[in-house]
């Protein structure tokens, strides 16, 4: 991520940014919206990865839940919590219907995690243009190319003798994203979509 900090975070920052404070951006669905006044449940299990400074770390993390209202013809509502810790909300638009659709898909998804001498917060905001190329009634290949603008912030608080000192950390930057799937239809009822979505650091001494 293009986040730059005045120095490390120590303690809880650090393992919020490399566990919970990662994003959950895959889209789980189609271009397409669904029906004005129905609800769509989605869940997801995920597998996180990042290279850090050379290292690779690969590791699950917790499902991913998220709930989608038919608000119009053309537009639906998402609601989400990231890997059961952070919530999130979408608004799909759907531009073009047919054997090709189209649709863009801005979010938003954030948290803060704290103990008494230390927090850290996260928020993310997605941009990704959802292309659905639909090869048959039950099979769909989906490209979510588009970019994101991620903040953090935290502080930490450090005590010696009757003093305390506090020191605070924020860093923010727009980070390209893309993601590619399969959306498989077993039913008018239930679809499985399997779903890769990477974000890319261009700016290689940020955190």
């Amino acid at each position: 991520m293009n986040l730059r900090w005045t120095r490390p975070l120590t303690g809880l920052a650090l393992v919020g940014a490399l566990t919970t404070g990662c994003p959950s951006p895959s889209i789980y669905g189609t271009a397409r919206t669904i029906p004005r006044g129905t609800i769509q449940h989605t869940l997801a299990a995920e597998v996180i990865g990042a290279g850090v400074s050379g290292n690779t770390l690969v590791f699950p993390t917790a499902p991913t839940y998220q709930l989608r209202v038919g608000v119009a013809d053309n537009v639906d509502l998402g609601l989400r919590l990231g890997n059961l810790t952070m919530p999130g909300a979408d608004v799909k638009i759907n531009l073009l219907r047919g054997a090709f659709d189209l649709a863009i898909d801005p979010g938003i998804q954030g948290m803060f995690i704290a103990t008494s001498d230390e927090g850290v917060g996260f928020m993310y905001i997605n941009l990704p243009i959802v292309l659905g190329f639909n090869l048959s009634r039950s099979f769909s290949l989906i490209a979510t190319p588009g970019a994101a603008y991620a903040v953090a912030f935290g502080s930490t608080s450090s005590s010696s003798g009757s003093a305390t000192s506090a020191t605070s950390y924020n860093g923010s930057g727009f980070i390209p994203r893309l993601g590619v799937g399969a959306n498989i239809r077993v039913s008018n009822a239930f679809s499985i979509q399997p779903e890769f979505t990477g974000y890319y650091n261009i700016d290689n001494s940020a955190v």
